[in-house]
């Protein structure tokens, strides 16, 4: 492919109005940076030396990338490639600070993957060294945990490299092509829901004499998230005020600030005892049996809430407030209304339905 040198004068304008002209082109912007021209894209790459070889990194396309921006974002690869001396653990340390605590919302979900995983294995090496074939090697190991947790391993390796190209200390991100095969993990759609039998043997759940193990603390939060509907970071961080327990937009999912309506039985579940939600799923996991293929989760619990409300008449609309679902079509534009009064006696709609089950045949 020729490679054609645009004059001094070339501007955003220059490249906007540049056509195909029969044959694809590559054309010399200076500094490393070119503009790739085929029929159907403008391509914009870095190409650059290393180590005697010739190394090409694709930056952006334009217009979606503009000439301004694009030599910004060359710049910074070319001057990473020359004196990046970065680790695995500074790339973390800078990911955690400036990703992950500012947008997600359990940043401490990402930061027990790099403690557990990343940082003991590969956190003294320097990230441009860091090969696909440690990573992969990596995440195997780290699969007798599980092929789901394992999995959620990989894609936060995949989302820590892709932020390592991004700063320019590498050219390439080594977990691009890495797919959930190397796990076994298989998603699946939960349609999980509690039968009366197992509500009733959760209900009952004692103390168990050993420390790590209290059960009946433990139990309170399920009770809690079955009366409720809500999750557990919902259960966790949100707080009471008189009847109703209220969730902050800032730890909301969907980012709106909700409410439910505490019944008696509610608050008598209250104050939920102190635990991060990874210890309740794991308590949950090991009360049941780690071989129980068939074993519930916290957040089945929130599934069944609704299911027995939706059971028991209380209207779908009314159910998708109770959850802080978004509404969709012209629900989501139009209906505005809280329905306080309706949300009330949906969670006295599950309160009786609740005692009817635990106290019978007592």
């Amino acid at each position: 492919m020729p490679t054609q040198i645009i004059p001094p004068s070339y501007n955003e304008h220059f490249i906007k109005t540049l056509r195909w002209d029969g044959k694809d082109q590559r054309i010399s912007i200076g500094d490393c940076l070119f503009l790739q021209v085929r029929k159907s894209s403008k391509t914009w790459l870095v190409r650059r030396r290393l180590s005697g070889k010739t190394s090409v990194t694709t930056i952006g396309k334009h217009p979606d990338l503009s000439l301004k921006n694009a030599r910004v974002k060359a710049m910074k690869i070319v001057m990473a490639s020359t004196v990046s001396v970065f680790t695995v653990e500074q790339l973390v340390t800078k990911y955690m600070q400036e990703v992950v605590e500012l947008k997600h919302k359990r940043p401490d979900l990402a930061q027990g993957y790099m403690d557990r995983a990343v940082l003991p294995t590969i956190g003294t090496q320097k990230v441009r060294d860091i090969t696909r074939a440690q990573l992969v090697k990596l995440i195997q190991d780290y699969s007798k945990r599980g092929a789901r947790t394992a999995d959620q391993l990989r894609s936060n390796l995949k989302k820590l490299f892709s932020y390592a190209v991004e700063l320019g200390h590498r050219d390439d991100n080594p977990m691009l092509d890495v797919t959930s095969r190397i796990t076994g993990y298989i998603p699946k759609s939960r349609d999980r829901v509690l039968s009366d039998d197992e509500i009733k043997d959760m209900w009952t759940w004692k103390n168990n004499p050993q420390g790590w193990q209290r059960t009946e603390d433990n139990t309170r939060i399920l009770r809690f998230l079955l009366l409720t509907g809500l999750r557990i970071n919902e259960a966790r961080n949100g707080y009471q005020v008189g009847d109703k327990w209220i969730v902050p937009k800032e730890i909301s999912k969907n980012g709106n600030a909700h409410w439910v309506y505490l019944t008696e039985t509610a608050k008598q579940q209250l104050p939920l005892p102190s635990c991060t939600t990874t210890n309740i799923q794991a308590w949950l996991k090991r009360r049941l049996g780690l071989d129980n293929d068939n074993r519930y989760t916290p957040h089945d619990l929130r599934r069944t809430c609704a299911t027995r409300m939706a059971d028991n008449g209380i209207e779908p609309f009314i159910v998708e407030r109770v959850l802080n679902h978004k509404l969709e079509g012209v629900m989501a534009v139009y209906n505005r209304a809280e329905y306080e009064a309706e949300r009330i006696k949906a969670a006295l709609v599950m309160e009786k339905i609740l005692i009817g089950i635990t106290y019978a045949s007592k």
